[in-house]
Parts: structure tokens; C-alpha cells; sequence
């Protein structure tokens, strides 16, 4: 983040729409790509990201660091991705036909979805700064160092909130599979 970047979050936390115009552009990739990753679906990643530019506008004021800028917009697209996974879970729970709901898609790719929202099912069982980190690294693929300047954060910190997040989801798996197999019997 530079100095013009620090400038336009000023300027757009005192109003001017031109400003925060420029941040929602600068922005956008970064914000999809966000959504998209936690979603998977394009038209659910949009909705997101236009939401969460339309709830830091109205919030920016109460935004205390204008370095944080990155890492708040990030929180903000990583609790409505949440939001829209915990609507789906509820429309699925109305509507349990698998076959009216993907009657074309090949069995490996509805196998491979499953096991992503499953995944993503129990991230959401995981506090925000670690879902935060493993969403970054795992999904997203950022290094370390990328990590720790977004949330600003220091590395040894990203390592140990990562480390953790492992631990918790292999703990989170494998309760659900002792689930899944006590189900089954």
C-alpha cells in the first residue's frame, strides 16, 4: 500500500466518492477473487463483492487504521462468503433432490463440490483469524509474507494462526467422518 493509496482511503473515509470510486476499482480483483474462492460460483462471488463494497462504504468512517484497509475489506467479503454458504446450506436443507439440483453434472465434479462445501462447512467452525489465514494461504494461495503484510500481522504470527487452523480442520474432519460412520451403521 502506498502513499496515493493512503491518501484516497483518507479522503473516501471523509466522503468523497470519487476516492472511494477508485478503491472499489483498484479493489475489485482482489475482492472477487476473495469471494470466488470461498464460493466457487461467479454469480454468488459478484453478489459478494458488491455487498461488501456497499457495507465498507457505509462503515468506512468507523475504519481506525486506513493501513488495514486490505485486510478490513477482506473480513467484511469473508463474513458475507460465510453468509451466502450458510443460505445455500438452508435452501438445501428445503430442497434434498440431488438429482433435480445437478442433473447434469458429471459424478467426479459433484463428488469434488461436496467435498469443497463440506470443507468450507467446517472452516465456518473455525475463529475468524484463523479461517482468515487458511482462506489466504490454502485457497488463495498467497505466500506468508503476503499474508502477514494484508492482515498486518507479523509472519511468525501467520505461521502459528495457520498451524493452529490445520490442526483445528484435521480435528474438524475427522469428528465428521467419525460422524458419517456412526450415520451409516
Amino acid at each position: 500500500m502506498d502513499d496515493e493509496d493512503l491518501r484516497l482511503i483518507r479522503a473516501a473515509k471523509q466522503g468523497d466518492r470519487e476516492a472511494f470510486t477508485w478503491l472499489v476499482r483498484h479493489y475489485k480483483r482482489y475482492v472477487y477473487k476473495t469471494a470466488f474462492d470461498s464460493l466457487g460460483d461467479h454469480m454468488d462471488a459478484e453478489d459478494v463483492a458488491q455487498e461488501a463494497f456497499v457495507r465498507a462504504f457505509l462503515s468506512l468512517s468507523q475504519l481506525q487504521e486506513e493501513r488495514a484497509f486490505p485486510s478490513w475489506i477482506l473480513t467484511i467479503t469473508t463474513r458475507l462468503a460465510f453468509d451466502t454458504i450458510k443460505r445455500r446450506e438452508r435452501t438445501k436443507a428445503f430442497n434434498r433432490d440431488p438429482e433435480r439440483i445437478m442433473p447434469t453434472i458429471q459424478q467426479d465434479q459433484t463428488e469434488g463440490a461436496i467435498q469443497r462445501m463440506l470443507l468450507i462447512n467446517l472452516m465456518k467452525n473455525l475463529s475468524e483469524e484463523f479461517r482468515t489465514v487458511l482462506v489466504m494461504r490454502e485457497i488463495q494461495g498467497r505466500s506468508y509474507q503476503e499474508i502477514a503484510d494484508l492482515l498486518d500481522i507479523p509472519m511468525g504470527t501467520v505461521r502459528s494462526r495457520l498451524h493452529t487452523a490445520r490442526l483445528q480442520m484435521r480435528t474438524l474432519i475427522h469428528q465428521s467422518e467419525k460422524e458419517d460412520t456412526s450415520h451409516d451403521m
